[in-house]
């Protein structure tokens, strides 16, 4: 591994690595502290300067047995500008704001009993609560 004078020099790299290496120092490196993405969502990318378009926010959905929890994220909103729909099968979230417009629908796994909704909006995260009216109860027999 050493050189013809004896000394240690770098340990030879395949073409195709050093290929690949070279070409990722061209990049330039963003700013500190510059934002690459300045949305979440599937499709919501925008890049600097761009108007800002309808996207739909990230949503997960877990069902239990008695609720169904709906988790939406919504980053950089106000909880003012949040709109809340719902029926028995379906689930409608939208924002619209001078910076951000979210729209997004989620249909449920089963009904839920659309009165007796509950919501909570903390650090960008939307959480709701859905009662089932499909469940089942366990009775004890005495």
């Amino acid at each position: 591994m050493g050189d013809e004078d004896g000394t240690l020099g770098e340990p030879a790299l395949p073409d195709m690595l050093r290929k690949v290496l070279d070409r990722l120092d061209r990049f330039a490196t963003l700013p500190a502290g510059a934002p690459a993405i300045r949305s979440l969502g599937p499709g919501s990318v925008t890049l600097e300067g761009a108007t800002v378009s309808h996207s739909e926010p990230a949503v997960d959905v877990v069902e239990g047995a008695e609720m169904i929890h709906v988790t939406v994220e919504l980053p950089g909103v106000a909880r003012a500008e949040i709109e809340l729909r719902a029926t028995e099968t379906l689930l409608s979230v939208s924002v619209n704001s001078a910076s951000r417009k979210y729209f997004r629908e989620v249909t449920l796994p089963a009904p839920v009993r659309a009165d007796t909704i509950t919501a909570t909006y903390k650090n960008g995260v939307l959480d709701v609560s859905l009662e089932r009216t499909d469940r089942t109860r366990r009775i004890p027999v005495a």
